[in-house]
This record gives C-alpha cells, structure tokens and sequence, in this order.
C-alpha cells in the first residue's frame, strides 16, 4: 500500500520545518501555533534532513523555573543544535509496512521524515506513523477479509471440483476394474483358444506335409507310368505297320483262294470233258475213265477244301479287320490317356507345388498363433495388474474424496476464522 495522509486539514503542519539557524523562540513559536504537533524537522540548505526538535523537549523548557529567563537570553535564543534528534528517514512512496519497518529500526526514533529523493516532504511523529499503519492495516484488513471471502469461494469451487472429479475417479475406477477383469476373462479365452487353434494348425500342417509327401509319391509313379505309357505307344505305333501288313496278306489269300476256286472249277470242268470224251471215243479205255474220275474227285475234293480255306480265311480275315479296329481304338484310346496323363502330371505337380506352400502357410499360421496365444495371455497378466491397480486407485480416489471434502471443511473453517480474528 502506498503511503497517503488521512489527516484533517488543520494537520498541515506535518509539512513544516526548521533549520539550524533558526532561534530557539521562532521553533517554540511553531510549536504553540500548532498545539497537535510532536516533532520539527529541521533541514539543511539542500533542503535534506538533519534531525528533529520534539515537542516534549520544548514542553520542558517551557515548564522549567528558568524558563522564561532563557527564553529572553539573547545568546541561548539563537542556538537550537542542542534540542535536535536524530530521527529515521524513509523514502515518501513506501508502504505503511516498510516505514514502520524503518522506524522500527532506528532505536528511540521520535518519529519518520519521509523524502522524496533525499530531500524532505513532510515528518511523521510516532502517533502519526501509528495512525497510518494503523489505518493501512484496516485497509489490508478489509482486502484480506475480501480476498478470504473470494479465496472461501474459490476454494469451495476447487474442492467441490476436486470431490466430483474424485467422485468420479473412484467411479471410473470401479468401471476400469469391471472391464479390466472381463478383460482378463477375454484374454484367457483368446489363450485358450489360440492355443487350441495351434494345435489344430499343427495338426493340419502335419497333415499337409503328409499330403505333400504322398503326392510327391504320387508324382513319381505317375513319371514312372508316363514312361510305361510311351513304350507302350511305341510298341503300338510299331505294331502297327504288321498288322496293316496282316490285313494286306489276308486280302492276299483271299485271293489266292480265287485261284484255287477258279483252278478247281476249270479241272472239274476238264474232268467232265475228259469223261465225255472218253467215253465218246473209246468206252473201253476204262482207265482213262478212272483217271478222269479221279481228276474229277480231285477237283471236288480242291473245291471243297478251298471252299473250307475261303471260310476260314474270311473269318480270319474279320477277324484281322476286327483287330485292326482294335488297335486303332487303341492308338486312339492311348493318345488320350497320354494326354489325360500328362493332365494329371500337371495337376499332381500343381497340387504339390500348392500342398507345400500351404503346409508352409499352415505352419506360419501354427507359430502366429502359438505368439498370440502367448501375447493373450501375456495381456491377461496385465489385465489382472490393470485390475490390481483399479483396486489401489479406487481406494486412493476414496481417501482423496474424504481428503477433499476434508479440504472444504477446513478451508471454510480457516476464512472464517481470518474473517472473525
């Protein structure tokens, strides 16, 4: 607080001062016209304080039996450097505080000469100076009390804040220990779970390789009958120009054959020529007749077994056309069971190729899920720590809450009691 007089008008004398030139009567004179004042500064020719002249010290002189002869002594009326004291000094733009501070430390100091820049502005006897702090500790008094009520307000505020935010805090912490443990309850499953699913994955993944392995097996029969499969093509495609040439000498004796029926024919023929004729020329020559008899059965007997060799041969002729037929259907059959083969191979090499990566994928899957299995339950750990700590906290916000509206009563009770002192 800055320094300001409260004092009435006719307190102007605080502005006053001597100097030491100045005669013992003209200071008592200041004195008697100012009945209120207690001290006279007296100042040098810089207008800087050198002390002062108390009125109590004036009062004694004037009470003293010799009084009134030393005022009228001419050589004691003009010196005062006796009646000067020392006093404190104090820059005029302090607060009431700290010129009481300074007065305070100059030990018996009748009073305060405040300055401006070392030069005088005015004194302050001690009553003064009281009156002042007096009346700057009632204005602080009445700023403290305003300050309480805002600070009362204030920290009623806060700790109506503080116990909704604890409020809240020992709810969330409540809620944060459910979810925490269903947390735990979540995790363990997913443990369990993935664990199961490893299993499982491992399981497939061994199957897999199985799978792999019997179609590498697979493969290498199916390489080793596409072997087979090309012999057998050759010895087909082989076989194939004898049996054209089987066919060819079937169609040879059947013509053969047609010889023999037309060689019969023409024997029999000449037989019966040779009988006519015999018989016409001569029909004793009996043997000449036998002959022709016998040419003549002969001819039959040729008919008749080339008749049986047409049979047979027709038959085997079918029979060769038949399996001709055959072998086509089975050159034919052949071409697409090589190209049906050569299919498979290429499934078969596809289907492994495709076996492993997946075995390979599977067994990804198998360690991915052993990891998450290990990070669940890794997590549910944590959890039950999360759980652990919401216990703790909820306990703590409990203590806080009483602890904050501990605060409120004792804030409250503490401002009224600033309120009241």
């Amino acid at each position: 607080m800055k320094h300001h007089t409260v004092f009435e008008k006719s307190d102007g004398f605080t502005h006053l001062f001597g100097r030491l030139s100045d005669s013992l009567r003209g200071t008592l004179e200041h004195f008697r016209d100012n009945p209120s004042m207690r001290i006279l500064a007296i100042l040098d020719e810089d207008q800087r304080p050198i002390g002062v002249i108390r009125e109590v010290d004036i009062r004694d002189l004037l009470f003293n039996p010799f009084g009134h002869a030393l005022m009228t002594n001419p050589g004691f009326g003009r010196d005062i450097k006796g009646l000067v004291k020392n006093c404190a000094v104090a820059e005029h733009n302090l607060d009431s505080a700290q010129m009481a501070a300074i007065f305070t430390e100059q030990i018996d100091s009748p009073g305060l000469i405040l300055t401006m820049q070392g030069r005088f502005v005015e004194s302050l006897s001690s009553e003064q100076l009281l009156e002042i702090v007096t009346h700057g500790r009632v204005a602080r008094a009445e700023r403290i009390a305003e300050c309480g009520e805002q600070f009362t307000q204030q920290i009623l505020a806060l700790s109506g804040q503080l116990s909704d935010t604890a409020a809240k805090v020992h709810s969330l912490s409540g809620s944060l220990g459910n979810h925490a443990a269903g947390m735990a309850d979540a995790a363990q499953n997913v443990a369990s779970g993935a664990a199961q699913s490893s299993v499982g994955l491992q399981d497939v993944n061994e199957r897999g390789r199985h799978l792999a392995r019997s179609l590498e097996q697979l493969s290498i029969v199916a390489s080793e009958a596409k072997l087979v499969r090309a012999r057998t093509q050759d010895v087909i495609h082989a076989a194939d120009p004898q049996m054209k040439a089987l066919a060819a000498s079937g169609a040879e004796i059947t013509k053969i054959i047609d010889v023999i029926h037309d060689v019969g024919r023409k024997t029999n023929f000449l037989a019966l020529n040779a009988q006519i004729e015999a018989v016409r020329q001569d029909a004793k020559t009996q043997g000449f007749v036998a002959v022709a008899s016998e040419i003549k059965q002969l001819a039959n007997q040729t008919r008749i077994s080339a008749d049986e060799v047409s049979k047979k041969a027709g038959k085997i002729g079918n029979v060769v056309g038949d399996v001709l037929v055959g072998h086509r259907e089975i050159v034919a059959a052949m071409e697409q069971i090589s190209s049906i083969s050569g299919k498979i191979d290429t499934a078969v090499d596809e289907q492994s190729a495709t076996s492993l990566i997946i075995a390979g994928f599977v067994e990804q899957a198998a360690e991915a899920t052993a990891d998450i299995s290990v990070r669940a339950r890794d997590i549910g750990t944590r959890a039950d720590v999360v759980q652990t700590n919401a216990k703790e906290l909820e306990r703590v916000s409990a203590t806080l809450l009483a602890s904050a509206n501990d605060i409120s009563e004792r804030s409250r009770a503490f401002v009224q009691s600033i309120q009241y002192a």
